[in-house]
């Protein structure tokens, strides 16, 4: 059941408390295209671009995660090369996998937000506080979400939604800003 009983905050309300982010993989991190060779999935298209926006969220202190329902050698190397706090892969249930996360880290929901662009990842953008989709998702889930990116998945729009919520944290500071 959704925590917000009179209103979802606005993105902004909602991006000035993320302590937890959380991100599906395949159409947010990537452009969504699965490539196969005869041995299976040969490879995924990432973004520096969005892995340096992951990278000073967690700078700043926001545990990020990864949810995804496919499992993939890539992915985990990706993950482990920017130092994602955790990984979930082959998951059925994406609101269980962020629920035991968020409870391990003693956070409440209106600390936690979610970037997902399908069905899978429905039920995680009705409980976060902050619920990011992209231009491309069903109907249901854009009116869900209180965020939707403009850059292309894959290709930006994660750090579209990084530089979204560092700059309505509390305290921060953009390192290439003058003083």
């Amino acid at each position: 059941m959704n925590q917000f009983t009179d209103r979802k905050p606005t993105a902004a309300e909602a991006a000035s408390q993320i302590k937890l982010m959380g991100f599906d993989v395949d159409g947010t991190l990537t452009d969504g295209g699965l490539y196969f060779g005869n041995e299976g999935e040969v490879m995924k298209r990432f973004s520096v671009f969005d892995g340096q926006g992951l990278r000073l969220l967690m700078d700043h202190g926001i545990k990020v995660i990864w949810i995804t329902a496919r499992s993939s050698a890539i992915v985990e190397k990706r993950a482990k090369d920017l130092g994602i706090y955790q990984l979930v892969q082959g998951c059925k249930t994406k609101l269980q996998a962020y629920d035991d996360i968020r409870q391990l880290l003693g956070l409440e929901w209106n600390e936690c937000g979610f970037f997902g662009d399908d069905w899978p990842d429905y039920p995680v953008l009705q409980q976060v506080a902050l619920a990011a989709s992209t231009q491309h998702s069903p109907a249901a889930m854009k009116t869900t979400a209180n965020w939707i990116n403009t850059r292309p998945p894959g290709d930006g729009a994660a750090r579209e939604l990084c530089d979204f919520i560092l700059s309505h944290q509390p305290g921060y500071q953009n390192p290439w800003e003058a003083t």
